[in-house]
C-alpha cells in the first residue's frame, strides 16, 4: 500500500472515530462560530505545545499535532454540515467530496481514489507550512498555535463558503424517508 493511500486510509479512522452527537451537541449550545473558534483553539494548543522547546518537542509534537489538526478539521466540517443541512451522520465519501470542495479540489459526481488522494495531499501540505517555525525555542510555541488557529479558523471560513444547496447526503433522503412513513395519512 502506497503511503497516500495509507493516508486516506487513516483520514477515514479519523472520520469514523468522531463523536458526531457530541459535535452537533455543540453546534446546538454554543452555535457555528463558538464551536469553530474552540476547535480552532483546541489547535492552537497542539501548535504552541509543540513549538515550545524548539527542535526538541518538535519531534514528538509535530506528529500529535498534525493529527490534532486533521480531527480539528474534520470536526469544523462535520459542524458546518449539521448547521448547514441539519444532517450530522453523512459517510465518508459525501465528507471528503464537502472537504474537497472547501480545499479547492475538483471534485466530481463521484469520490474517485485520485480525488482522495488529492485531498489529503493538499490537506498535508497545508499543515506543514508551521512546521519549519516550531524549531525555533519559544518563537515556536507563537508561530505553532497562531498558525493551527488561523488554520482552522479559513477552514471554517471555508466550508461555510462552500454551496451545499445541491449536495442530496444520503442520511439526509433516509431521514426525510422515515419521516415520510411516520406521518399519518390524512383521513
Amino acid at each position: 500500500m502506497n503511503k497516500e493511500a495509507l493516508l486516506v486510509k487513516s483520514f477515514q479512522k479519523v472520520f469514523e472515530s468522531m463523536n458526531n452527537e457530541g459535535i452537533k451537541e455543540s453546534v446546538d449550545k454554543n452555535g457555528i462560530d463558538k464551536f469553530i473558534s474552540d476547535c480552532a483553539l483546541l489547535a492552537a494548543t497542539t501548535g504552541a505545545a509543540s513549538g515550545f522547546g524548539g527542535f526538541t518537542t518538535m519531534i514528538v509534537g509535530v506528529p500529535a499535532d498534525v493529527i490534532n489538526n486533521v480531527i480539528q478539521q474534520f470536526r469544523v466540517t462535520l459542524g458546518v454540515i449539521y448547521h448547514k443541512k441539519g444532517v450530522y451522520k453523512v459517510s465518508f465519501s459525501e465528507f471528503m467530496t464537502i472537504v474537497g470542495v472547501s480545499l479547492g479540489v475538483e471534485v466530481g459526481a463521484s469520490i474517485t481514489k485520485s480525488v482522495m488522494i488529492s485531498i489529503a495531499s493538499k490537506i498535508l501540505i497545508r499543515l506543514s507550512a508551521s512546521t519549519a517555525g516550531k524549531a525555533i525555542p519559544f518563537l515556536g510555541a507563537a508561530i505553532g498555535g497562531s498558525v493551527n488557529y488561523g488554520f482552522i479558523k479559513a477552514i471554517g471560513v471555508a466550508v461555510k463558503k462552500v454551496d451545499m444547496s445541491n449536495i442530496v447526503l444520503d442520511a439526509h433522503l433516509k431521514q426525510n424517508d422515515s419521516d415520510i412513513k411516520t406521518r399519518s395519512l390524512p383521513s
